[in-house]
């Protein structure tokens, strides 16, 4: 995790995976974002390819009141599934403008963190579409050391939408270029900035 103040007072929090001591470095951030006593967040998770499920619970549970949904699990079409919801730490301060940055390389519990706050209408997403890793997998060993990996599970946002179908499309698609790579230009920070 990585934390950096911008110009006009915008914090940005840079999240590389979602592992086991995430929330409490995600905690830590979010009380150098308050202590600033600003009110413009970005939440970075490009590159992210997700980690546990708890710690995207536990993440999101910061600005989700108790009891929104944060996933759904979905074993098959006739099942009701599992729900995962917020644990209600709701601690994001007043009037909070909140933007997530995704791309391609956002997956899993980085998609299910970055799709539960913009369904719920607390970020607006910007950049590419996402991985689109929304399966629940589980190892069953074999004979001769060998394995079979099997899908069990599906993921859902809050409304509903298979992460594994689609990912998720950013309210603001923003692609970057090679020529942008190549510059160090970064345009999708840059429109984020710009939004807030």
């Amino acid at each position: 995790l990585q934390t950096k103040m911008l110009a006009d007072r915008i914090f940005l929090i840079k999240l590389y995976n979602f592992g086991a001591s995430s929330p409490g470095l995600f905690r830590q951030a979010l009380s150098e974002f308050q202590a600033a006593q600003g009110n413009k967040l970005i939440i970075d998770v490009r590159g992210n390819p997700g980690g546990l499920l708890d710690a995207a619970v536990e993440t999101a549970s910061w600005f989700l009141p108790a009891g929104k949904i944060v996933v759904q699990e979905v074993k098959g079409e006739s099942d009701q599934g599992r729900i995962y919801r917020s644990r209600g730490y709701n601690n994001a301060p007043p009037g909070l403008r909140l933007v997530i940055l995704v791309d391609q390389g956002t997956a899993s519990a980085a998609e299910i963190f970055a799709g539960a706050l913009a369904e719920h209408g607390l970020a607006t997403l910007v950049g590419e579409k996402t991985f689109g890793i929304g399966s629940v997998q589980e190892l069953i060993p074999l004979q001769d050391d060998a394995a079979l990996k099997l899908t069990i599970a599906r993921w859902l946002t809050p409304k509903g939408v298979s992460l594994s179908d689609n990912g998720l499309t950013p309210q603001i698609e923003v692609t970057l270029t090679e020529a942008d790579r190549k510059a160090d230009r970064d345009r999708q920070l840059q429109k984020a900035i710009e939004i807030l």
